[in-house]
């Protein structure tokens, strides 16, 4: 345990290892001004034993770290951008329960010049400005509520998107002139609107547009939008690119527009990332070189959502060039690609977790993290020498007493000849508390979610109260992870229970051969996807002495129908609906298994998750209980999915709290 921890834990013994990291600030938002001086960053924390969540929007010096209070900011301005000259911040700041738009100019300290712009209401997203300065787009609902104290109709295939709400008003993009405070809409339909990016010549926008308000459409779309200074605006129309999981464009200096494409919905789910250049009608993908991946989706538990974000994993640097987020096996870095040629220069790389913020000049600013070490924002030179420099201290004296391991198994599917054809190879890590000696330890498996997604460098707040509690934390990239190619991430398809099973326990058992892990002491936890394995583990194996679910899948069949996502991603999934795929379905629900489950097991649920509903777990906990398993469900109210990581105080902690008092009782520590 680090000197820092121990001071803290002993001047507050009440304190939980989450207490004390929740009470570390976590970066949301940063601007970058255009001289790469200055950057608005905004920062969340959750004062140490509490449950009030502060928002802080303050200004860091580039070139010394040094931190100030934005001029003439107020309690509630939550973001702010940089506009074109550097002069002005265009900021969100709350009013009366909804987020308003407002231009402060960067020098004044009293905050009179301050300026509210009339035209943007209910916004939504960042504010973007266009290259003169002159307009600022913006993503705004219009206010349209459906009563729902009163009966009402309903068209959409679903009422509610997980973390966003209902659907009767999904964002619009909306012009509003800087000078006059007007506004105007250039969308107006039933899809949800956002990431706006205009053309180097103000005369276009690109924008994504996702949802569609008939269901038929799946995942994320771009549009471009021409826009007459007039007033006027023809209807959006759509390049010939496919959609994707997510969508992130960026305009060239030359008037090219690159996108890429995470998970495109012309290729099986899962696929890799890539990246077109639009030019006119022409749409060339771009071939890159050297085997680099793009995009890296791996996932942590922490607030940091500016360590999450897509909104700027594509920036435009130079001439041909843009920087780009990259991924594999567990880390992701950030590299320059030059889109005529495909030519990548690595520019962060290593055991770690970076995304790029922000490029200007000649700088790079972007967040960096690992499995040990919280989200903090770092800068480093385009050109010349290339030493990196933090520009954050938002966790220090943080309790980062964790120590991890990395190490690799083969594949217990393949032969040792497919193996290395393939190459594939499961990438995993063993975490323990400094102080926890060298092992065997009582130690819980975390399953992550997806299934295409990864574990790897991320923080994760949930391995870090457990290893303060004194277990071991393993965690692995089964077949159908990203991170190793195609082939591997569609492996799950039709597959999520048997051949993920021997990937996690492969990894499990070589820890215990190593003598790290105690294999008479293991434990299972997950959410989503890892909720739905770690409730099959539980039920179809007896390794494990506990389970705590989170928001699992445990019947596939009404997850199909219920989900948010459910009519698209499961027919992607498992090769089509239930009705033309019923035995595969039923096959691989743990619902159906639970009855031989002698696991004590406790579900986590977000009261109101959209993604996998409650009653997942709820069905479960009903089976459990009725063959004498000890069972229990705890409810986070106003949580959505992702709810134990992004949602209310109390349900962050009420969830870490249950999950190591659960794994102490069943497991054991000591």
């Amino acid at each position: 345990m680090s000197d820092d921890t121990r001071a803290a834990q002993k001047a507050t013994p009440s304190l939980t290892a989450t207490q004390l990291l929740l009470a570390r600030r976590a970066p949301l938002h940063a601007s970058l001004s255009p001289d790469g001086g200055l950057l608005a960053l905004t920062t969340s924390s959750i004062a140490a034993g509490t449950e009030v969540e502060t928002v802080a929007f303050t200004l860091v010096d580039v070139a010394t770290g040094d931190e100030r209070a934005v001029p003439g900011a107020g309690a509630d301005d939550r973001i702010g951008v940089w506009s074109p000259d550097g002069c002005t911040l265009a900021v969100l700041t709350e009013r009366e329960g909804t987020m308003a738009l407002s231009v402060v100019p960067s020098g004044d300290a009293s905050g009179a010049g301050a300026r509210l712009l009339s035209g943007a209401a209910h916004v939504v997203g960042p504010p973007v400005w266009s290259p003169d300065g002159c307009t600022i787009a913006v993503p705004c609902r219009r206010g349209e509520v459906i009563d729902r104290s009163r009966p009402y109709r309903w068209t959409r295939p679903i009422p509610v998107f997980d973390g966003l709400g209902p659907l009767e008003d999904p964002p619009q993009i909306r012009l509003v002139d800087v000078a006059t405070g007007r506004g105007r809409w250039v969308t107006d339909d039933g899809w949800r609107w956002g990431m706006p990016r205009w053309s180097p010549d103000g005369t276009r926008l690109a924008a994504v547009a996702s949802l569609d308000p008939t269901g038929r459409q799946v995942g994320q779309f771009l549009r471009i939008i021409d826009v007459d200074p007039a007033g006027s605006s023809d209807e959006p129309h759509a390049p010939d690119v496919p959609g994707g999981r997510t969508l992130v464009a960026t305009w060239l200096a030359d008037g090219r527009l690159v996108v890429l494409i995470g998970e495109p919905r012309d290729r099986p789910s899962g696929t890799e990332a890539r990246i077109v250049v639009i030019d006119g009608d022409d749409v060339g993908v771009v071939p890159l070189q050297g085997g680099v991946r793009l995009l890296g989706d791996v996932y942590g538990d922490n607030p940091a959502e500016l360590a999450d974000s897509y909104e700027t994993v594509v920036l435009p640097v130079s001439g041909s060039s843009v920087i780009v987020r990259t991924g594999s096996r567990g880390r992701m870095g950030i590299a320059r690609l030059d889109v005529d040629s495909g030519a990548v220069e690595v520019l962060v790389d290593g055991d770690r977790c970076a995304s790029p913020i922000a490029a200007t000049g000649d700088l790079l600013v972007f967040t960096t993290q690992s499995c040990e070490r919280p989200v903090e924002l770092a800068a480093v030179p385009l050109v010349g020498d290339r030493s990196e420099r933090q520009l954050t201290s938002c966790s220090a004296g943080s309790p980062t007493s964790v120590v991890g391991r990395r190490f690799v198994v083969a594949d217990p599917s393949l032969s040792n000849e497919r193996q290395a054809a393939a190459g594939f190879e499961l990438d995993a890590w063993f975490l323990r508390d400094v102080d926890a000696g060298d092992g065997p330890l009582p130690t819980v498996l975390v399953v992550h979610g997806g299934p295409q997604f990864a574990y790897g460098e991320s923080f994760n707040l949930d391995v870090h109260a457990l290893c303060a509690a004194g277990f071991g934390v393993l965690y692995t990239n089964p077949r159908g992870s990203t991170g190793w190619g195609d082939a591997f991430a569609h492996a799950v398809h039709s597959d999520w229970a048997d051949g993920p099973t021997q990937d996690v326990l492969a990894v499990v058992d070589h820890a215990i051969a190593e003598g790290w892990v105690d294999g008479a002491r293991l434990g299972v936890t997950g959410n989503s996807y890892g909720g739905y394995l770690s409730a099959w583990l539980s039920a179809t194996t007896d390794r494990f002495r506990a389970a705590v679910i989170e928001n699992p899948v445990t019947d596939l069949v009404s997850m199909w129908g219920t989900s948010d996502i459910g009519l698209g991603f499961f027919a992607a999934q498992f090769g089509g609906p239930p009705r033309d795929r019923m035995e595969v379905y039923v096959a691989q629900s743990p619902l159906h298994q639970a009855h031989r489950s002698a696991t004590p097991s406790l579900f986590v649920v977000g009261e109101v998750d959209r993604r996998c509903p409650p009653a997942q777990a709820w069905a479960m906990h009903r089976v459990l209980v009725s063959v004498g398993t000890p069972s229990e469900v705890l409810v986070l109210p106003g949580s959505s999915h992702e709810g134990s990581t992004y949602g209310p105080p109390a349900g962050r902690f009420a969830h870490d709290a249950a999950l190591v008092e659960w794994m102490t009782r069943w497991v054991g520590v000591g």
